[in-house]
């Protein structure tokens, strides 16, 4: 295992309920099987937060940044630094969805352009935002395409991992198909039955944005909140008797678990293996908000607060952090003054649910 986005999993086919992503690879005839996977893992869909077009006349006063399994929450201050109004373009970029025979996801909405179900506010009313959605391809050896135009003008969906984009594929000629295929939108593989299964292979990319207006010398707030897109592993890796050193470093350097984690999780993973499955079963969530690709506004955040809400009591979490102190039975805080972000933010959740 390199990262533990993409973890070294067991041969098991089955995934807890919290962990339940639809396998959604699009198998293009309805006659043809569907594969069976042995991965178990989902990786986590990294969000971030506001982007704005460069400008050293608006300074980001303070950000409030909430993390949980169930919701992330920002809360953004900002202040016109002239005497004139200011309009510029805040754009919110989603996590990129990519096709593939081994698409899993497991996000709140897959069907619709909103799949996070994002929401704003400015000065506590709601905004509309436009969506820019675009697809592409990247064929082997050669630079990377759009298809955005030519997915519309056959009459499929952009989104590559939804049944509707299935149902849009297999209704295409041979022909049709053939040339997706050829050009690299499409995947063949072989099954295990000598087979041949087709699957979506673009990536699409999308964003909310709106041009917003910051008046002369005053604040703006800005608060977005949206459904995050949580990876994980049905079992443990770490802490467990197989987990290599290179793994476990792997840990320490994404999440900063310290030995006192450790120690915790390796209990919790002699606990599991001692029950056999019967009384308690644990497994992995992950969390990732992109925080670097902001920092157009002038200067550094004056204040940044971020609080990670493990949800459960009994839930073991990890994340890089400065000053990280325990406010609450499952919330912990983090909060640092004229903040220039070096690492996005990744938070480790070791859970725990009644065995079978």
């Amino acid at each position: 295992m390199r990262t533990p986005a993409t973890p070294r999993t067991p041969r098991l086919a089955l995934l807890l309920p919290a962990l339940l992503p639809a396998l959604l690879s699009a198998i293009l005839s309805t006659a043809l099987p569907r594969p069976v996977r042995a991965d178990d893992s989902v990786a986590a869909l990294a969000a971030g937060g506001l982007v704005l077009e460069k400008t050293d006349r608006i300074a980001l006063v303070s950000e409030d940044l909430f993390l949980s399994e169930k919701a992330v929450r920002i809360a953004y201050r900002f202040h016109n630094l002239t005497d004139r109004d200011v309009e510029t373009t805040i754009a919110f970029p989603m996590p990129d969805i990519a096709g593939g025979p081994d698409a899993m996801l497991n996000i709140a909405d897959p069907k619709h352009d909103n799949f996070l179900r994002f929401t704003t506010e400015v000065d506590g009313r709601p905004v509309d935002s436009q969506v820019e959605q675009r697809a592409f391809v990247t064929p082997a050896g050669k630079p990377e395409v759009e298809v955005t135009g030519r997915l519309r003008s056959l009459g499929i969906p952009l989104v590559p991992t939804v049944e509707a984009t299935e149902a849009a594929l297999a209704a295409l000629s041979e022909d049709q198909r053939r040339r997706l295929v050829a050009d690299g939108l499409l995947e063949a593989q072989e099954m295990g039955n000598g087979t041949t299964s087709l699957f979506p292979v673009w990536t699409l990319r999308s964003k909310f944005w709106r041009r917003q207006i910051f008046p002369a010398g005053r604040d703006v707030v800005v608060r977005q909140s949206y459904v995050p897109g949580l990876g994980g592993l049905s079992s443990l890796s770490f802490g467990t008797a197989t987990e290599g050193a290179d793994e476990r470093a792997e840990y320490a350097r994404k999440y900063c678990t310290d030995a006192a984690f450790l120690k915790a999780a390796q209990a919790l993973a002699r606990r599991v293996e001692a029950a056999g499955g019967r009384g308690i079963q644990a497994f992995e969530q992950y969390l990732s908000y992109v925080i670097t690709s902001g920092g157009n506004w002038a200067g550094p955040i004056g204040t940044f607060k971020l609080t990670v809400d493990k949800g459960d009591p009994a839930t073991l979490v990890s994340f890089c952090g400065t000053g990280v102190r325990k406010t609450g039975p499952t919330t912990f805080e983090s909060v640092a003054t004229d903040y220039v972000p070096r690492r996005d933010i990744d938070v480790l959740l070791l859970k725990t649910t009644a065995g079978r």
